[in-house]
C-alpha cells in the first residue's frame, strides 16, 4: 500500500513541492509554483494615491461648497481672480471690503485653508518636517500678526511664498478669516456657516463616504441591504486569535509586554537550569519600579553571567535581546514627573492608557477619553499622556487570552506556544473548518503581504494535490526565515562576504608557511579555518597544533559535531570544532561538559577549558553556547528536546501555516500528520549528496528541495520522532528494522546509507531537468518526468496606468524625444550628475539640450570637469577604465566643489544666474499618455510615461500573418451598469484598423503578463531563447512543435514586437521578438501543479469580471 508524503519548500516568491511514496521509496510528482513578491511598498502607494485624489476631491467639494453658499446670499463673482487675495486679506483686517474683494478673500482661504496636523501615531519624517514648519509659523504669528500679514510680507520680500513654507494650522485662517468677518456687514449666522465650511475635516477614523453615500471601504456601508455604522479603527485592529469575540490587544500595553517577557524568561536556561518563579518575580518587580530591563540588568538580577545563559533572542549581530517595556516606560515616566506612580500598582491603569493612545491618533481625541475614564487624573498629567508618542500596532491575543497565558508562564516553567497547546486555547474557541472542501489561509493572521501571498499559494498547491492524490500520510514543511527578497539578497551576500574574508586568511597562512595552495583540498582548509578560530589549539584540553601536521596529515586533526548530529541536526561551522584523533574518540558522543564530568579526557581539566571558551572572543554565540552545553545528552527528555528544539520552526510565519493545517485535518477527521521544520535539517543531507544550488540556473531547485523536505521522514531518529504522540519518551523510538531503541549515534551511523542512496536520486532528477532546459536532452532521452514550473498569472485590468512622473518631450529631426533633467548636477550622489561626467570626458553629449541651445554656459561646464579630469586621469582613485574601454568616475563629482558658488550661465558681464540643473533627451518617445491639453505649453507634448499593457491580443489573417493589438490599462474602465470590466468596442476596432487587421482575419488569443505563447517557426530558424547564453546548446525549429515561452508585454507597437521570457529559468537578456516571423501561434496553460496544456477555445472579451 502506498503511503505519500508532501514536502514543501516555501520561499518568497515559490512554492517548491515533492510527493514520495515512503513505502515504496518512489518520487512520485515534484514541481514549483513561482509568484510576484508580495510588498508592503505597493500597497502604501495605493494609499498614497488614493488618499491624495481624495484630498483633491474634498478640497474641490469644499470650494463648490462654499461657491454655492456664497451665490446664495449674492457674494459670489468671478472677477474675484482679479484681486490679489494677499493685500485683500491684509486690508480686511481692519476696513469693510467691497463685495468683490470679500468674495476674493473668502475663496482664496477656502483653497488652501492649511493643516490640522497632529497624529502621533507611526509619525513619519515628513510629517516630523510639517511640524517643525508649523512650529515656526506659530512664533511668526506669536506677536498678534495674522497669516496674510505674514504671507504679504514673505511675498514682498522673496517674491514668492508657496511651498511647505508657506504651511499654517488651519485655525490660523480660521482666526483671520473671523477677523475679516468682523469688520464686514454680514448675518452672524452666515459667517458662522463660512467658518464652519473653512474649518470642516473628515476625522481619520471615519473613512470615505458618508452616511448619505455609504461605502464598502467606510464607517458607512451597506450590509445586507441595511445601512450600518462600523468602528474602522476597531475593524482593522483585529480579532484574538483564541477568543475570536475579543479585539486584539495593543502591542505596547503592560500585559502584552508582559507576555512577552515572561516568554523570554522561560527560553532562558542558566547553567542547565530553568528560571524559578522567585527570579522571574523578581525580574517583574524590577521593571514595576524602572520601567525597563536590559539583558545586562537581566544577569545582574539573576547573578548570572552571559556565557552561563543560552536560549536569548539574538539581534542580527549576535548580541541577546530581552523584551522592552516601551508603552509602560512612558507611561510610568508621565506618572513620575506629577508624582502618582503610585497608582500604577494597578497596571490596567496602563493597558487602558496604551489602548487610548494605540486607537486614537489626535490629543485632543485622547485627552477626552482619559478624563472620561479617569475623572481624578489633573489635567497636566492627562496632556502629558495625551501627548505619547510612538505607540502603535496591536498583538495578536487579546488581554483575556494573555491573562490567562501569563498566569501560567510565570509558575510553570512553558513558553507560549506550549502553553496554549497544553490548555488547548486554540482549540476551544476556534471557528470549526467542518465540510470545507478547500484549506484557506488563515485571514486574522498578522502577516507581512510576503508571506500572505506565499500561504495563499501553498494552500493552492496542497488542495491541488489533494484532489489528485488524496490524503496524504504526513506534511513536511520548510519555510524561509526571510521577511522579503531585499532581506535575503543581503543576508547571501554578507555570507558570501564572510566566507570569502575566511578564505583569504586561510589562503595567505598557508602561503605564508611556504605551502603551494594547489596541494590543499576543502576539507583541509577548513580545518585550518578552525584552527585560526580556535587560536591554534585543538578545542577540548587546548594542545598546540603544528600547522604542517595539520596540512600533510589528514588523519592527525579531526573535525568533530560538538553536539552530535543525530540530536543537533546542525552541520554549520558553529557546530564544528577541531580536535586531535584521541581527544574527539574520548568525547565519543557526549558534550565537552560531560566528557569531562565522566573522566573522559585524560589531558585538560573542566576549569581551563571553560577559561579558554568564555576567552576566545572568534567564537560566534551558538558555538560557545554549544561547548559549554552542561546538559546530559544521553538523559531521554533532554536528547528529546534538543531534536524538538534543532526540527521544528516554530517561527510564526510557519507556525500559521501548521495551525491551519491541523485544524482543518482535526476538524474533517483526517489523519494527516503535520510537521514545520527547520533548513537547517535539510541541509545537512544536500550537502551529503553535493548537490549544488544555483539559483541562476534555473527554477528546479526548489522542487528538489521540497523532495528532500518530504524525504527527511525516513531519517533514523527524525523519522521516529515524528511519530512520536505527545507523552512518549525517546524510548519510544524504535528502529523498525531491528526492534532497538535508538540512540545517540555517531556520524557515520546518522547518514543511512540507504536513505543516501534514496536521495541521491534526486541528483539525476535535477540533472535531466537541467540539461533538458540547456537543449542537450530531449523528453524522450529523459528518464525522469521533468520537473513543472507554473505561474501565477495577474488579470486584474484596476492596475496603474501610467509613470506618475509628468515628462516633456522636443522634435528633433522629425522625432520626438522625451526629455528629463538633472536635478542637480553638483549633487555627489545623484547618478544622472555623474553620467554627466562620464558622457563629457568620454565626448558623448549629444543628447544634452544646453550643448545645442546655450553651448558657451556646456563650455564652462565641460571646462571644469576636464580640467580635473586631466589632472588625475592617471589616478585609479578617481578614475577608472570599463569593460568597454572607456573612463569613468571613482571619486567625487568634480563639479561637488561648486555647490556652494555654482558655475553661472555664460554672460559678457559674467553675472548670469547660477546654474543647477541641466535637461536631457533620455529617449525616443515610446507608448505614452498625452496629457498636453491639461498644459499651456506651444509645440510641446507634455505626456505621462506608460507601465506595461493589460494585455495583447494576437490576430492571423488568412495567409498565415499575425498581428497584435494592445490594450493598455487606461483602455479598461468599469461599467456599473453591467457591474463588469469593458473595453470600448469602437476604440477596439480603430485600433484594429489602424493596425490593418481586416473584418476577415481571426482571433488568435489575448495574452495577459506571465501568460504561455507557444511559437512555430519556419525550419532551421533558431529558438527564441537561445539556451547557450546559459551555457546551453542552441535549438532550431523543426517547423512543427511549438516553442513554449512566457508572454511578458507588447515591446514596439508600431513593429509588432513583444517581449517574452523563458518559462524555467531566469533570463537576463530582454528577447524581443517580430509578429511576423511566426509561422504558428498559440496559447497554452498550466494548472497550479504545472501541467501544461493548450487552450483549444479563445474567445473575445470586451466585457469581463
Amino acid at each position: 500500500m502506498s503511503k505519500y508524503v508532501l514536502g514543501l519548500d516555501i520561499g518568497i516568491t515559490s512554492v517548491g513541492f515533492g510527493v514520495i511514496d515512503i513505502e515504496r521509496n518512489l518520487f512520485v510528482d515534484y514541481g514549483v509554483r513561482l509568484f510576484k513578491e508580495g510588498t508592503a511598498a505597493d500597497n502604501e502607494a495605493r494609499r498614497t494615491k488614493r488618499g491624495s485624489r481624495r484630498l483633491k476631491r474634498r478640497k474641490s467639494n469644499r470650494l463648490e461648497d462654499m461657491r454655492n453658499l456664497l451665490q446664495k446670499n449674492a457674494l459670489y463673482f468671478e472677477e474675484y481672480r482679479n484681486y490679489n487675495p494677499y493685500q485683500v486679506r491684509v486690508k480686511g483686517l481692519k476696513e469693510k471690503l467691497s463685495l468683490e474683494e470679500l468674495c476674493a478673500a473668502i475663496m482664496h482661504i477656502t483653497k488652501s485653508r492649511g493643516t490640522t496636523l497632529e497624529a502621533l501615531a507611526d509619525e513619519t519624517k515628513d510629517d516630523e518636517g510639517t511640524k517643525a514648519i508649523l512650529s515656526k509659523n506659530a512664533r511668526a504669528l506669536s506677536d498678534g500678526k495674522f497669516v496674510c500679514e505674514v504671507q504679504l510680507e514673505r511675498l514682498n520680500n522673496k517674491h514668492k511664498i508657496r511651498g511647505t513654507e508657506n504651511n499654517f494650522k488651519t485655525q490660523d485662517y480660521v482666526n483671520e478669516l473671523n477677523e475679516i468677518l468682523t469688520h464686514q456687514d454680514l448675518d452672524e449666522e452666515l459667517c458662522q456657516q463660512i467658518l464652519e465650511t473653512i474649518a470642516r475635516r473628515r476625522r481619520y477614523d471615519q473613512g470615505p463616504g458618508s452616511e448619505k453615500s455609504p461605502t464598502p471601504y467606510g464607517s458607512y456601508r451597506i450590509v445586507d441591504g441595511v445601512l450600518k455604522h462600523v468602528n474602522l479603527i476597531d475593524e482593522m485592529r483585529g480579532r484574538c486569535s483564541v477568543y475570536p469575540d475579543e479585539f486584539r490587544a495593543p502591542k505596547q500595553s503592560y500585559t502584552a509586554e508582559l507576555f512577552n517577557l515572561l516568554n523570554d524568561l522561560n527560553n532562558l536556561t542558566i547553567k542547565g537550569e530553568k528560571i524559578t518563579i522567585e527570579e522571574k518575580e523578581k525580574v517583574i518587580a524590577f521593571v514595576n519600579e524602572k520601567g525597563n530591563i536590559t539583558v545586562k540588568q537581566l544577569l545582574k538580577l539573576l547573578d548570572a553571567d552571559e556565557e552561563e545563559v543560552t536560549g536569548f533572542r539574538i539581534d542580527k549581530n549576535e548580541k541577546p535581546l530581552i523584551t522592552e517595556f516601551k508603552g509602560y516606560s512612558k507611561v510610568l515616566k508621565a506618572f513620575k514627573k506629577y508624582d502618582k506612580q503610585d497608582l500604577l500598582d494597578d497596571k490596567i491603569i496602563v493597558d487602558n492608557v496604551i489602548d487610548i493612545c494605540t486607537k486614537a491618533k489626535g490629543i485632543d481625541e485622547r485627552k477626552d477619553t482619559i478624563k472620561v475614564m479617569y475623572p481624578g487624573f489633573n489635567d497636566d498629567l492627562v496632556c502629558e499622556l495625551a501627548s505619547i508618542k510612538g505607540v502603535t500596532g496591536y498583538h495578536s491575543l487579546s488581554f483575556k487570552a494573555m491573562h490567562e497565558i501569563n498566569k501560567e508562564m510565570l509558575t510553570t516553567e512553558m513558553n507560549q506556544m506550549q502553553v496554549l497547546h497544553k490548555i488547548e486555547l486554540f482549540d476551544k474557541n476556534r471557528k470549526s473548518l467542518k465540510g470545507m472542501k478547500n484549506i484557506e489561509p488563515d485571514e486574522e493572521a498578522i502577516l507581512s503581504p510576503v508571506a500572505k501571498r506565499a500561504h495563499r499559494e501553498t494552500f493552492k498547491v496542497i488542495n491541488a494535490l489533494r484532489k489528485k492524490y488524496g490524503e496524504f500520510d504526513s506534511i513536511v514543511i520548510e519555510m524561509t526565515r526571510d521577511k522579503n527578497s531585499k532581506e535575503q539578497t543581503k543576508r547571501i551576500n554578507d555570507n558570501q562576504k564572510r566566507f570569502e574574508n575566511e578564505n583569504k586568511q586561510v589562503d595567505e597562512l598557508i602561503k605564508n608557511a611556504g605551502i603551494d595552495l594547489e596541494r590543499v583540498n576543502g576539507k583541509t582548509k577548513t580545518k585550518v579555518k578552525l584552527y585560526l578560530q580556535q587560536d591554534c589549539k585543538t578545542a577540548y584540553t587546548q594542545q598546540d597544533i603544528d600547522l604542517h601536521t595539520l596540512i600533510f596529515d589528514d588523519k592527525a586533526y579531526e573535525i568533530d559535531h560538538i553536539i552530535p548530529l543525530s540530536i543537533s541536526l546542525d552541520d554549520s561551522l558553529s557546530n564544528k570544532v577541531l580536535t586531535s584523533r584521541l581527544e574527539n574518540q574520548q568525547k565519543g558522543n557526549l558534550t565537552p561538559i560531560m566528557a569531562y564530568l565522566k573522566g573522559r579526557f585524560t589531558e585538560g581539566n573542566l576549569e581551563k577549558y571553560k577559561s579558554y571558551v568564555y576567552s576566545n572572543k572568534k567564537f560566534p554565540r551558538k558555538k560557545r553556547n554549544n561547548l559549554l552545553e552542561e546538559q546530559d545528552i544521553t538523559r531521554e527528555d533532554v536528547a528529546k528536546s534538543f531534536i524538538n528544539r534543532n526540527l521544528v520552526d516554530t517561527s510564526y510565519a510557519c507556525r500559521t501555516v501548521l495551525n491551519t493545517l491541523q485544524h482543518y485535518f482535526k476538524d474533517n477527521d483526517i489523519r494527516t500528520n503535520i510537521h514545520t521544520i527547520r533548513g537547517q535539517a535539510t541541509n545537512i543531507f544536500r550537502k551529503k549528496i553535493n548537490l549544488s544550488k544555483d539559483r541562476e540556473q534555473d527554477y528546479f531547485h526548489h522542487a528538489i528541495d521540497a523532495l528532500i523536505v518530504a524525504s527527511i521522514k525516513k531519517v533514523g531518529n527524525i523519522k521516529q520522532y515524528m511519530y512520536l504522540d505527545k507523552g512518549d519518551t525517546l524510548e519510544d523510538i524504535v528502529d523498525e528494522e531491528t526492534g532497538e531503541v535508538l540512540k545517540i549515534v555517531s556520524d557515520e551511523k546518522f547518514f543511512d546509507p540507504k536513505y543516501i542512496e534514496f536521495i541521491s536520486t534526486l541528483k539525476n532528477i535535477y540533472h535531466e531537468s537541467n540539461q533538458y532546459n540547456l537543449g542537450y536532452l530531449t523528453k524522450e532521452q529523459m528518464h525522469y518526468p521533468l520537473i513543472k514550473v507554473s505561474h501565477k498569472i495577474d488579470t486584474k485590468p484596476n492596475r496603474q496606468i501610467a509613470d506618475e512622473t509628468i515628462y516633456s518631450t522636443r522634435n528633433v529631426d522629425g522625432q520626438d524625444m522625451l526629455v528629463e533633467k538633472i536635478k542637480n548636477i553638483y549633487d555627489p550622489k545623484e547618478k544622472k550628475a555623474i553620467e554627466l561626467v562620464n558622457n563629457i570626458i568620454n565626448d558623448d553629449t549629444d543628447k544634452y539640450i544646453m550643448k545645442h541651445k546655450d553651448p558657451q554656459t556646456f563650455e564652462k561646464i565641460k571646462e571644469v570637469i576636464l580640467n580635473h579630469f586631466n589632472d588625475f586621469k592617471d589616478s585609479k582613485e578617481y578614475y577608472v577604465i570599463d569593460k568597454k574601454g572607456k573612463y569613468a568616475l571613482k571619486g567625487e563629482n568634480p563639479l561637488t566643489a561648486y555647490r556652494e558658488t555654482p558655475i553661472t550661465k555664460y554672460s559678457k558681464k559674467n553675472n548670469g544666474p547660477a546654474i543647477t540643473s541641466i535637461k536631457f533627451y533620455s529617449e525616443k518617445l515610446g507608448n505614452h499618455l498625452p496629457i498636453t491639453d491639461n498644459y499651456n505649453t506651444n509645440n510641446k507634448k507634455v505626456i505621462l510615461k506608460q507601465i506595461s499593457p493589460y494585455r495583447t491580443d494576437f490576430y492571423v489573417s488568412s495567409e498565415g500573418k499575425y498581428k497584435f493589438v494592445t490594450v493598455r490599462y487606461k483602455d479598461v474602465f468599469y461599467k456599473e451598469t453591467v457591474h463588469k470590466f469593458v473595453i470600448d468596442e469602437k476604440w477596439y476596432n480603430e485600433e484594429k484598423v489602424k493596425k490593418g487587421i481586416d473584418s476577415d482575419w481571426k482571433f488568435v488569443c489575448s495574452m495577459h503578463r506571465d501568460e504561455l505563447i507557444g511559437v512555430i517557426k519556419k525550419e532551421g530558424q533558431k529558438y527564441v531563447y537561445d539556451a547557450s547564453i546559459n551555457d546551453g546548446q542552441t535549438q532550431y525549429h523543426d517547423g512543427k512543435h511549438y516553442e513554449i515561452l512566457k508572454f511578458t508585454a507588447t515591446n514596439d507597437d508600431k513593429s509588432n514586437r513583444f517581449e517574452v521570457k523563458p518559462i524555467n529559468t531566469l533570463c537576463k537578456k530582454q528577447l524581443m521578438v517580430y509578429c511576423g516571423s511566426f509561422i504558428k501561434i498559440q496559447k497554452f496553460a498550466t494548472d497550479v501543479l504545472g501541467n501544461m496544456y493548450e487552450i483549444k477555445e479563445n474567445r473575445l472579451k470586451l466585457e469581463f469580471d
